[in-house]
């Protein structure tokens, strides 16, 4: 108990700025929102006690489906609050000049990104294709991981990324398959393994706050360790870990790294402490 409570005294929320707030588990359960959470964020938003940031490392939807949803739940929101791996994979993109990509991932998204990059095929085409992509598609076929196996076996050396390495996903069901466990079943198929995985825990998804915060003004809140604790350690910044998704109290006990700054049951608990 003393531990956790010195841990609590040094977490200074009169100094925090900003919160850049995981989505699934942390504002969100599925599709409903965790209430007292959403409250705390509608509430400092109208008093402009803090900003916000929305870090999600689901990419199942586009941007524009997450500005809905956060929306939806009354929380004012706009393009440029909005941080998915997605924009890294775009960026990637660009900087390699690639014109092919095979890219397994939901009609939206591919959609999203053709719109972004119009002179980028999308397409399966083996003898083409200079990238190949695995993204969380909710869309997911036999024959979509079939193709990507068959690129790898004609064409071992072809760049092969991945969107983010969660292995599941938080829902009102409990935990569903995420781009982690594709990656396993596509490992044991044929030993393939991507040659870079975007999103959380790499904190250069935290670029735009950085530039406009000092790391001190910053917190990152969510509900994984692995993930999002891990990026906020990375990026010099204090982790509001939240026990709504997927961390229990029995997971952080066996944590062997660094604690977070403070552990509250949701993040709507964090004025009291």
């Amino acid at each position: 108990m003393m531990e956790e409570k010195t841990l609590r005294m040094s977490f200074d929320l009169n100094k925090k700025k900003v919160f850049v707030c995981d989505l699934d588990g942390t504002l969100f359960m599925g599709p409903h929102p965790i209430e007292p959470a959403v409250r705390f964020v509608i509430d400092s938003c109208n008093s402009k006690r803090f900003a916000f940031y929305y870090l999600t490392n689901n990419t199942s939807k586009t941007p524009d489906a997450y500005i809905k949803k956060i929306g939806g739940a009354g929380i004012p929101v706009t393009e440029e609050q909005i941080l998915t791996p997605l924009i890294t994979l775009e960026n990637y993109i660009r900087e390699q000049a690639y014109r092919s990509v095979y890219m397994v991932a939901s009609e939206a998204v591919v959609a999203h990104l053709q719109g972004l990059l119009p002179d980028v095929s999308f397409e399966f085409a083996p003898d083409r294709n200079e990238l190949m992509v695995l993204a969380y598609d909710a869309e997911l076929t036999y024959e979509k991981l079939r193709r990507l196996a068959v690129l790898y076996n004609a064409r071992p050396e072809l760049d092969f990324v991945a969107t983010h390495p969660d292995t599941c996903c938080p829902s009102e069901h409990g935990p569903i398959p995420d781009v982690g466990g594709m990656l396993k079943l596509l490992k044991a198929t044929n030993g393939m393994t991507p040659r870079h995985i975007f999103g959380k825990p790499s904190p250069s998804l935290m670029d735009p706050v950085l530039k406009r915060f000092a790391r001190e003004e910053i917190a990152v809140v969510g509900d994984r360790l692995y993930t999002d604790k891990a990026m906020a350690d990375r990026a010099g910044v204090d982790f509001v870990c939240v026990l709504s998704g997927e961390t229990t109290r029995e997971s952080l006990a066996a944590y062997d790294g660094p604690p977070p700054a403070v552990v509250v049951e949701q993040f709507g608990e964090l004025l009291a402490h």
